[in-house]
């Protein structure tokens, strides 16, 4: 985007962790943000709040007209137990949401010139062992809830044609940072010593730094030639094990943390009201997109992002 002219961005979803990110540098440059939320309209340190339902169509839909850039990140939080109701709010708010804005944009007379919409890692089979990592070109085709739910949002999205529109499907993997997202509850369990290898500690986890998150949106845009799906990782992802174990080097007492084996983060998952999946699958995921194109990423190594973490504690 042109920092030296104020332009308009539209954050769908914006209220949360990475959409207040997103919104605060939006705003260091001087450009105008709007959050479409399902709160009341208001004026915010993150800029307007503008209400909607993620539904259906409304007076939000004003607000596109002109926007430079289009940001959707609606989706229910899938730190819950994977009930069928809660898997058809998971899916049904990313869905519905991608839809309903590319309808929006279908009666535009000027619509975003690029629409940035989250997705997920998680699209990509699990992958063990010493094996390459996924990028954009490989299959994501494997079967399992947090696959369909990727499959299925990325068919809206793109389902959603507009030769105007630029369109990114951003395969977001886990972003770390202390605004929130799983890295506090990450950190408070390697301070009360629970910082050991979860499960078989064996699955790989895919990562990003929130500074890479907020600087990799503002490549996306400003890389006209970039369309389609992009992975959204830092290029070393580590275990589990290796995980934990940079975490106890920077935040546990001593360096010591209590492993948890797999029936363990079954019961604890009960216990919390959340999914053991989040902690036992395997994510190795980096993008061949980003590489192709010169992204420079701020923390390409976990020792450096958490360092830089525990600096900010």
């Amino acid at each position: 985007m042109n920092k030296e002219k104020k332009q308009k961005v539209v954050i769908a979803g914006g209220s949360g962790f990475l959409g207040q990110a997103l919104a605060s540098s939006f705003l260091d440059q001087g450009h105008e943000v709007v959050i479409l939320s399902r709160g009341r309209g208001s004026e915010s340190a993150f800029g307007t709040f503008v209400p909607w339902d993620g539904k259906a169509l409304g007076e939000w839909v004003n607000e596109l007209e002109s926007a430079e850039v289009l940001i959707n990140l609606t989706g229910r939080s899938v730190d819950c137990r994977y009930t069928l109701q809660n898997r058809a709010l998971i899916l049904n708010s990313r869905v519905n949401s991608t839809r309903v804005l590319g309808e929006a944009i279908s009666g535009l007379l000027s619509p975003p010139k690029t629409w940035l919409n989250a997705s997920t890692a998680t699209i990509y089979s699990d992958r063990r062992g010493d094996c390459s990592p996924h990028d954009e070109t490989s299959e994501g085709n494997a079967q399992g809830f947090s696959e369909e739910v990727g499959r299925a949002w990325e068919k809206a999205f793109f389902e959603s044609n507009h030769k105007a529109v630029r369109q990114i499907a951003m395969r977001i993997s886990i972003v770390l940072g202390g605004g929130g997202g799983a890295f506090p509850v990450m950190r408070r369990f390697a301070k009360l010593g629970l910082g050991g290898a979860q499960g078989p500690g064996s699955q790989w986890m895919s990562w990003l730094h929130i500074d890479d998150w907020v600087a990799i949106v503002h490549f996306l845009i400003a890389n006209h030639s970039i369309q389609g799906a992009v992975n959204l990782a830092s290029p070393h992802p580590v275990t589990n094990s290796s995980f934990m174990r940079e975490m106890r080097k920077y935040f546990a007492p001593l360096g010591i943390g209590l492993p948890a084996p797999s029936i363990a983060v079954h019961l604890g998952a009960i216990l919390i009201g959340t999914a053991p999946e989040l902690v036992l699958k395997s994510r190795k995921v980096c993008s061949k997109v980003l590489r192709q194109h010169g992204y420079d990423f701020i923390h390409p190594n976990l020792s450096s992002c958490l360092k830089e973490l525990a600096s900010d504690n």
